[in-house]
């Protein structure tokens, strides 16, 4: 029993082990760390993908800008006077009801990346066109070629992301046979959808004319109300939002781990000797095989007690046989016999063969031996 269960601790180390990595990755995502803002295009996150650098310069400018926390908050804040909205929510979770709220009480409102689902409400025909193809070095600068005032001081745009259609489209672009614009306005310049956010970012604000739009767009009014939902900001609309935008961000990276761990496994543990032999039934194996066979097994699950019963009901049964003894008779009546026939005592035959178990594969071994030599004392 304990061999048993040394041996499937053993084979069961992989799986603690990965069960303890998990365990670890998951309390550390759920202790509480320090308060850092780190999200893309927050205006608190001074990393390169923070938006800190727009947000100082616009208060150096006299905009106030305040950052809302939830829904309510930014309609509130929106109504206290002139407003321009600037909603960064790259994990969509807001409705098209309260996107189009958000837009009614604005005096301005710029769209980062919006879906289609979410511009389905406006009074504004937008519309999505696609991800500009993936360009590996650095994307080339576009020309506003627009009438948009905003566009046309910044000059040139030097971003990817998302093309959109719109009354007007400023840097435009070509997404399959389709031709839109990474910055789009109504006519009246009122609602503004920016297909390429990351200019916002503190490491590309200061390429080509980013710096400009960026500025100019967002801050046309006093105040500047700077909204980031967050899941806490979900409705019950029935417009179908997609479960993954609620995952926290770490699931995609464990998720990503756990299948490269599971591909190890599958080659760790799905090895194979060779293809498949085809071979005629019946199949004659020889009886040396099927030993050696049944010995590997009991070495592999280190059955050492298992095998020392085998060898000492093949002795008794061998010693019968050879002795002419009934096969009703008891271990002890072989061993009556066995005294007879040899120099030995019916104690030291039964000390020896039946009240002794070897523990360890040595013992087994040289247990065996003494089982062949004592067989070898006895005439046939």
């Amino acid at each position: 029993m304990l061999a048993t269960a040394r041996s499937r601790i053993r084979r069961s180390v992989p799986l603690i082990l990965a069960a303890v990595v998990v365990a670890v990755i998951i309390l550390v995502n759920l202790l509480p760390g320090q308060e850092t803002d780190d999200r893309p295009l927050s205006p608190g996150n001074p990393a390169p993908q923070g938006a800190r650098a727009v947000a100082e310069v616009l208060a150096a400018e006299g905009v106030e800008v305040v950052r809302a926390d939830s829904f309510d908050d930014a309609v509130e804040e929106l109504g206290d006077g002139p407003a321009t909205l600037f909603l960064n929510d790259a994990r969509q979770y807001l409705s098209a009801t309260q996107v189009a709220d958000l837009v009614d009480a604005a005096d301005r409102a710029v769209l980062a990346a919006p879906g289609p689902r979410q511009l389905t409400a406006l009074e504004e025909d937008f519309e999505v066109l696609g991800p500009l193809p993936l360009d590996l070095g650095d994307p080339p600068p576009l020309a506003a070629e627009c009438p948009d005032t905003d566009a046309t001081a910044a000059g040139t745009l030097s971003a990817t992301g998302t093309a959109y259609s719109g009354a007007v489209e400023c840097f435009p672009t070509t997404v399959g046979d389709a031709t839109g614009g990474l910055f789009v306005t109504s006519e009246d310049g009122a609602v503004a959808v920016l297909g390429a956010p990351s200019i916002l970012s503190n490491g590309s604000v200061t390429d080509d004319g980013n710096a400009a739009l960026a500025l100019r767009a967002l801050g046309s009014a006093p105040t500047l109300v700077w909204y980031e939902p967050t899941g806490a900001d979900i409705v019950s609309s029935g417009e179908g939002i997609d479960p993954r935008t609620l995952l926290p961000p770490w699931v995609d990276p464990l998720l990503v781990w756990l299948l490269a761990c599971t591909i190890l496994a599958m080659v760790w543990r799905g090895r194979r000797l060779g293809p498949l032999a085809a071979e005629p039934l019946p199949v004659v194996v020889r009886a040396a095989e099927t030993a050696e066979g049944r010995a590997r097994l009991y070495q592999d699950s280190r059955s050492v007690a298992h095998a020392a019963a085998n060898l000492r009901a093949a002795t008794l049964s061998r010693m019968a046989r050879r002795l002419r003894v009934d096969r009703s008779a008891s271990p002890v009546d072989v061993l009556e016999a066995m005294s007879r026939h040899s120099g030995r005592t019916r104690t030291e035959l039964q000390q020896r063969l039946l009240d002794h178990t070897p523990t360890t594969p040595r013992e087994l071994v040289l247990w065996a031996q003494e089982l062949l030599d004592l067989e070898k004392e006895i005439p046939s």
